[in-house]
């Protein structure tokens, strides 16, 4: 089954970056299916945050061009990739990713470490997932100075290593800590604080008009504020940026 869903998946390189286009649940699998097959995977949830900050950083933009590849996280990177590139995918939320990759992860023996948010939220995070079965062999605050913990990992060998550190920072320590031996490691945001409990999702009504990220500037205009003018920022950059460069923006690397 899962070879004939491969037939609808393809990469495309939008400005550089390596998206993993296609159902969401065919995307997932194909993320299981490289595990299984022993290759070493480095996930960039892509939406237009991150996509900016690249943008404005060029030790960032380096650091996530060496991503194996990126999941279509953002509404604004779906707009994008069908505008430009003439492709649909499903949008692929981190979150969702990180549960399900936790849920298989009871199936297939894999173990996970979680690294970032507070000591207090991380561990509660840790614990609400080792009730429900999963093997969390550590975690680690993301408020550390140096390297943090990378010996602990390095003893520890987990198979998914999740980073909630934020934009660009949990990016950029995977990416200068790709020795460590991870079978996947993927960049979370705050899906450490929902797994923990103390943030919840947007509503279904807001996933489906594709306005988490209006829900979540409600929910804290003044540490987001810089949110509303990133979006507009990133829609103005495509349409613009997207329209001269159209002709070498996009390729479909693999089917």
């Amino acid at each position: 089954m899962l070879d004939l869903e491969a037939k609808n998946l393809q990469i495309v390189e939008f400005n550089g970056y390596k998206i993993l286009c296609g159902g969401a649940r065919i995307i997932r699998n194909e993320i299981v299916n490289r595990i299984k097959n022993g290759e070493k995977l480095f996930v960039v949830t892509l939406n237009s945050q991150i996509y900016l900050r690249a943008q404005e950083n060029r030790e960032y933009d380096f650091a996530i061009k060496n991503a194996t590849f990126h999941l279509p996280d953002g509404a604004g990177i779906v707009w994008a990739i069908k505008k430009w590139c003439n492709v649909k995918t499903d949008r692929v939320p981190g979150i969702e990713t990180m549960q399900f990759l936790c849920e298989l992860s009871k199936e297939f023996g894999w173990s996970v470490y979680l690294l970032g948010s507070t000591p207090e939220i991380v561990e509660r995070a840790a614990r609400n997932l080792i009730n429900v079965g999963v093997n969390v062999i550590g975690w680690h605050h993301g408020f550390f100075n140096g390297d943090g913990p990378v010996e602990e990992i390095r003893a520890k060998k987990p198979d998914l290593l999740f980073v909630g550190m934020g934009v660009p920072k949990q990016e950029l320590w995977i990416h200068s800590h790709l020795e460590l031996p991870f079978k996947l490691a993927m960049g979370v945001g705050g899906s450490i604080d929902v797994v923990a409990g103390v943030k919840k999702r947007a509503p279904l009504i807001f996933q489906k008009l594709r306005l988490e990220w209006f829900y979540r500037w409600l929910k804290e205009p003044r540490k987001r504020w810089k949110v509303p003018f990133d979006v507009l920022k990133f829609y103005f950059k495509v349409i613009v940026d997207g329209n001269k460069r159209k002709a070498r923006t996009c390729s479909k690397v693999s089917g």
